[in-house]
């Protein structure tokens, strides 16, 4: 299977994660890409898509959201997952949820713990594995 692996920043803890999850998906033989959010364009190319953004009150940046909604059509005919870095008080889960029909949507702390973030991406590649 081949999964993207994108953020909506550049670098900082939503990056950070997001390389976390590409390399326990590469240690359990899934072919990993890593990009940023201006790959969302060709996500045709994959089976499957990790995205990772920050949040604030519970929500990605309108821009964020506004990409997220364009792509909803392409992105709901593959396995998808989301995360989200930010605010631990944001208990509403982000309105793309829903639309691009994620498989899981897990909320970070800035700091998460590197156990933390593989134990997630584990349970990606597990789902993955139910899927080939």
């Amino acid at each position: 299977m081949t999964v993207l692996v994108v953020t909506d920043s550049p670098e900082g803890p939503p990056q950070k994660i997001a390389q976390l999850v590409a390399d326990a998906l590469g240690e359990r033989d899934i072919d990993v890409t890593v990009g940023d959010i201006s790959d969302l364009e060709r996500s045709e190319e994959f089976e499957g898509v990790v995205f990772g953004g920050e949040v604030d009150a519970g929500e990605y940046s309108p821009d964020t959201l506004e990409l997220l909604s364009s792509r909803a059509s392409a992105l709901s005919q593959q396995l998808v997952w989301l995360f989200a870095v930010g605010d631990e008080n944001g208990e509403d889960t982000p309105d793309p949820v829903s639309e691009l029909a994620a498989l899981d949507y897990r909320s970070f702390s800035p700091s998460p713990g590197e156990d933390e973030v593989r134990s997630w991406a584990a349970f990606i590649a597990d789902e993955i594995d139910g899927h080939s």
